[in-house]
């Protein structure tokens, strides 16, 4: 087994042992709020397999979790669909409108692109308070809890966990998949160089627009599970602010970890609160110099430092072990 797996099995496995313990410890409202993370992560995951790994960068990703939390909220509130089976949808209808937005990636790069999404994000907010007969306008949509198994009765909180987690994971499964094999190889290809990428027969356009589809449905299943966990959403939790939370989740995290994900949706979720707490007044310039931090000693994502630190551990172990071997031949 060489080092890059098991840098990769050991921090999987810490990953795992992490969110089994974290129900034990963690109190009600804590719980909530983990689970509201995760819901945020499942829109990072998405994320980094467009802008880490596709190249293309995205400043909607905010948008298409609200469309992900509307459809939810819409089925469930004006139809009476049961949450849980509005997430298929909400993916569904996000994947959509992305490969709509992925379409200017076709002729726009950089900055441009950033540009057009932002536009979009900006937008976004006003257009639901314009569809105020669908969308609730200021006043929002109430979104049903989930009927929780009779052994959840005491702990709901831990329903909302274990949904989340569930999703999350499914997410992260199917992020694998696409990774492996020629569309990961394509996906990469296109990214490091497009005109070799195309000359080695590459298409371009199916590949950036699958890119786009496949980012926006988890998008869109994160903001599901997010108007799922609130029961509550209204356009002010959409505001252009979250896709560039988003970003941040992405980069702290790491641009292209699966697991760095969870861990952007961590930050999103308790630095600002953290900060707060340690000065109101100075929360945002605590929070900023935190990430300035972070990002000065973590270039690559706390993912990147931790397989870093992992594989000179391994190093310098196989190294000892060699040394030891050494001395004990010469004896």
């Amino acid at each position: 087994m060489n080092d890059g797996v098991r840098a990769a099995t050991l921090k999987f496995g810490l990953f795992a042992i992490v969110a089994i313990l974290i129900p034990v410890f963690a109190p009600g409202y804590a719980l909530q709020q983990v689970a509201i993370a995760i819901a945020y992560a499942i829109a990072i995951l998405g994320l980094n397999l467009l802008m880490g790994f596709a190249g293309q960068i995205c400043l909607a990703q905010g948008t298409l979790f609200g469309v992900g939390a509307y459809v939810t909220a819409i089925l469930n509130a004006t139809y009476g669909v049961s949450p849980l089976v509005t997430l298929p949808a909400s993916a569904a209808v996000a994947a959509a409108i992305g490969l709509v937005i992925g379409l200017p990636a076709l002729r726009l790069q950089g900055l441009q692109l950033a540009i057009v999404t932002f536009g979009i994000a900006a937008a976004f907010p006003q257009l639901l308070l314009k569809m105020k007969s669908l969308t609730g306008g200021v006043s929002g949509l109430s979104i049903d809890a989930p009927e929780a198994p009779s052994f959840f009765s005491d702990r709901p909180e831990l329903w909302l966990y274990i949904i989340s987690l569930t999703c999350a994971g499914v997410g992260a499964l199917l992020v694998s998949l696409m990774l492996f094999g020629d569309n990961g190889r394509a996906l990469r290809a296109q990214r490091d160089n497009p005109q070799i990428a195309q000359a080695l027969g590459v298409n371009l356009t199916r590949t950036r627009l699958w890119a786009f589809a496949a980012s926006s449905a988890l998008a869109g299943l994160g903001g599901g599970v997010f108007g799922i966990i609130s029961g509550f959403i209204s356009p002010e939790s959409f505001l252009a602010i979250l896709s560039i939370n988003i970003v941040i989740g992405s980069i702290v995290g790491g641009v292209t970890s699966i697991v760095g994900a969870f861990l952007g949706g961590l930050f999103m979720v308790f630095v600002p609160t953290w900060t707060s707490d340690i000065n109101l007044s100075l929360g945002n310039l605590i929070y900023g110099l935190a990430l300035i931090l972070i990002m000065t000693v973590a270039r690559n994502g706390v993912t990147g430092f931790i397989e870093k630190w992992l594989s000179m551990t391994f190093r310098r172990m196989a190294s000892s072990r060699r040394q030891i071997e050494t001395r004990e031949e010469l004896i």
